[in-house]
């Protein structure tokens, strides 16, 4: 389903981020540096992804082919975890396996979602519904795709306007409107580019959160039930002539409680 909004709600204990609305091409042009090597935690295509003897599980070693996985279409979920060295995965106890095979089929972790073996930094993990799971070792590495989701679904946005013929560059958001946003993600951080309108050549998309956020597994941003339990924080304004972002805050409090 192509939804036009993000969502994104952090859980600051595990490093987890549950979101809508981004996906793994926002991985790709946002993160700095793509991992070395993948495993999958699903079943894959033996015939086109080499297969680790000693777990079974589907690797993906080469950089270019990790660019394509990560870019393609899949008709299944897609589930990864990224690992150092090509041979980690052979130093993994029967236990270890288990908690990864474990990890895939449940959608969390037995224990850490990290392993000191593997080295990893991200656990990707798709959902039934769209939604993904993803757990970063460091959690600042989110703030960089964030950045290329908001750029993704501002151009969407744009495009969707037949007004509009001319082709427009969209630069990085500003650090500071990254960090503020980031705030709100303990609280379900919600982007509604379906909602945006243009005023004075500007794109106004309105920025909420969560006013509850207990059922955080099942709350999904397209239904309208779901979207009555946010409210309006702030709008986040991209000009059309200079491309300059800002961030109009309405509630203050909102960021107040996460500084």
């Amino acid at each position: 389903m192509q939804r036009r909004y993000i969502y994104a709600n952090l859980e600051k204990i595990d490093n987890l981020v549950f979101a809508y609305g981004i996906d793994q091409s926002d991985f790709v042009h946002g993160i700095k540096r793509l991992p070395d090597n993948l495993v999958s935690l699903v079943g894959l295509d033996d015939e086109q992804h080499a297969v680790n003897a000693h777990t079974g599980l589907n690797v993906i070693n080469d950089e270019n082919d990790i660019r394509r996985f990560l870019l393609q279409s899949h008709p299944g979920q897609v589930k990864w975890m990224d690992y150092d060295e090509v041979g980690d995965l052979d130093f993994l106890t029967a236990t270890e396996i288990a908690e990864l095979l474990y990890l895939g089929h449940m959608n969390r972790p037995i224990r850490s979602p990290f392993n000191y073996k593997l080295r990893n930094h991200y656990v990707f993990l798709e959902q039934r519904n769209g939604g993904i799971k993803f757990y970063f070792y460091y959690i600042s590495a989110f703030t960089h795709i964030l950045n290329a989701a908001i750029i993704r679904h501002t151009l969407a946005a744009y495009r969707s306007r037949r007004m509009f013929m001319r082709s427009i560059r969209v630069p990085r958001v500003p650090e500071e409107i990254l960090k503020q946003l980031v705030q709100l993600m303990p609280d379900g951080l919600f982007i509604y580019f379906d909602q945006s309108m243009v005023r004075q050549r500007q794109l106004l998309v309105p920025v909420h959160t969560e006013v509850n956020n207990d059922e955080i597994e099942v709350f999904d941003p397209a239904r309208s039930e779901s979207r009555q339990r946010t409210h309006n924080v702030a709008t986040l304004k991209f000009n059309l002539v200079t491309s300059v972002w800002e961030l109009q805050v309405h509630d203050q409090t909102a960021f107040e409680d996460h500084l």
